[in-house]
């Protein structure tokens, strides 16, 4: 079929493949930077049509580019093929090593667009800009995700700032807020809106180098690099990278030698006016862990914090995952998913596509009874039921009253009040008894990171982390702290 030897093709059939690309490249100029096609299109084209299936395969010479150029060109392909071929066929992208050296079905692009070097080693840059990509893609083995983009990226009032400066930044990287620090809950579109960033600046200069790594990929690299004795190595391979994407930066707390190292390549970058972009769910001065120079220097571009989505903007953000569907579900049934999920995008789409599944496997359309399983399936309540709280006690040990008598008995414990484990204060004290009552909501109530910080004064969940971390240390060395703890577990176990 397709690739079966396309060097075996007959002149006749060549002819006909190189004349159908040149065409369609000529078609591509009257919506495109000609200096755009030479960046992306040098190595690709038309390795077979396929009348049977009515399929016109296009070939490029790796993954990346195929990538690259699928998502910037698409849509102007596709009515080129119509237009010039036939509007009833598809396109269809596929990868052909061969065409990195060179074939025969691949023509004189620079001189089909008539476009001159203007210098010498303008060309040997865009090679070895591209050497570089795979090289680092290797090194680290992660990019960023070329599936984020700005045009797919829902704004509203919970996140205008942030994309309003994610676009100020992607216009002109190294210069404008840099850093930019993004900070917000879990699953708002921190990641999605800092790679899109990247995406906008490589697609603007194909010869930037963008690296998307979470901080334990970091932390990885680093520890590797360390016991490898090649930290020299490595700091060069970021010399390399024009544009920096550090995700959730508050997991660097507590790791001192990865902060120092970081700290030398952040300066790096910004002495040389690289754009640097961190994500963390919390600003810079909250950051519990991080050392107060990195902290500072965080913030020295722009802090912009994106927040939970209101009703409207969650409704947009089905639709838009419908419409890159092409599905459909009705109005009311999406207003009760964005009644229920109400702080985390992903969970959106998470029901979104479980929706989906039902419907594909059923054949049905979805129901108000999908909607609810669903919900239900994901932790979300869809019955009001009205229980008492002493019906509540006796049902569930591990409710919110019963810790909150908990926190009432281990106040009176120490001799304290509730207002005050509720505090900020740092007293030895009310730290232990508030970090132990943190300890066992995590254990013993399952409760998550946010809702344990939001309890004990509303602060950022990389406070709880630290704290529990902090009092399971002091448990295995501190007497009194573990008689203490045990006391606690013997009152809400009884």
């Amino acid at each position: 079929m397709l690739l079966d030897l396309p060097e075996t093709y007959s002149e006749e059939k060549r002819t006909h493949l190189t004349e159908l690309r040149t065409n369609i490249i000529l078609h591509l100029t009257s919506q495109h930077d000609p200096k755009k096609l030479l960046a992306f299109l040098p190595k690709a084209g038309l390795v077979n049509i396929e009348e049977g299936e009515k399929k016109l395969y296009i070939g490029f010479a790796n993954e990346f580019a195929l990538t690259q150029a699928k998502k910037i060109f698409h849509k102007s392909i596709k009515e080129a093929v119509h237009e010039l071929y036939h509007p009833q066929f598809e396109v269809e992208y596929v990868v052909y090593p061969p065409f990195s050296n060179g074939s025969p079905l691949l023509i004189d692009l620079k001189k089909l667009l008539n476009i001159k070097d203007s210098s010498s080693n303008a060309s040997a840059q865009g090679k070895k800009g591209q050497e570089i990509k795979s090289e680092l893609s290797s090194y680290f083995g992660i990019l960023f995700d070329p599936h984020f983009r700005f045009d797919n990226f829902i704004a509203g009032a919970n996140n205008q700032f942030a994309f309003s400066a994610a676009k100020a930044v992607a216009e002109n990287p190294g210069t404008t807020y840099n850093p930019l620090f993004l900070y917000g809950n879990v699953g708002l579109g921190k990641t999605h809106l800092m790679q899109a960033i990247a995406n906008e600046i490589v697609t603007n200069d194909p010869r930037k180098v963008a690296v998307y790594l979470p901080s334990t990929k970091l932390v990885d690299e680093i520890v590797q690099a360390i016991r490898g004795n090649k930290l020299t190595n490595l700091m060069r391979k970021f010399d390399d990278v024009d544009v920096l994407l550090i995700d959730d930066i508050q997991f660097l707390a507590g790791k001192d030698k990865t902060q120092e190292v970081f700290h030398n390549i952040f300066n790096d970058f910004h002495m040389k006016k690289k754009q640097v972009i961190m994500s963390s769910d919390c600003p810079p001065k909250e950051l519990i862990g991080i050392e107060s120079r990195l902290r500072s220097r965080f913030a020295l571009g722009l802090v912009a914090d994106i927040q939970a989505p209101d009703f409207e903007t969650r409704i947009a953000i089905l639709q838009s995952k419908l419409d890159a569907k092409d599905e459909m579900i009705d109005f009311d049934l999406l207003s009760l998913i964005a009644e229920k999920i109400t702080t985390n995008v992903r969970e959106l789409e998470g029901a979104l596509n479980i929706l989906l599944t039902r419907k594909k496997l059923s054949g049905k359309e979805v129901s108000q009874e999908d909607v609810e399983a669903c919900l239900q399936t994901l932790g979300y309540s869809t019955v009001t039921q009205k229980i008492t709280p002493e019906v509540a006690f006796q049902q569930n040990k591990k409710s919110d009253s019963s810790f909150d008598h908990l926190v009432e008995m281990v106040a009176n414990y120490y001799g304290l009040s509730v207002a005050e484990l509720k505090s900020d204060s740092r007293k030895k004290e009310i730290t232990t008894a508030r970090q132990i009552l943190m300890l066992i909501a995590k254990q013993y109530f399952k409760w998550t990171l946010e809702k344990t910080s939001d309890y004990f004064g509303g602060k950022n969940h990389a406070t709880a982390i630290y704290a529990i971390k902090n009092i399971e240390k002091k448990l295995k060395t501190d007497e009194n702290i573990h008689h203490d703890f045990q006391v606690f577990m013997e009152w809400v176990e009884q």
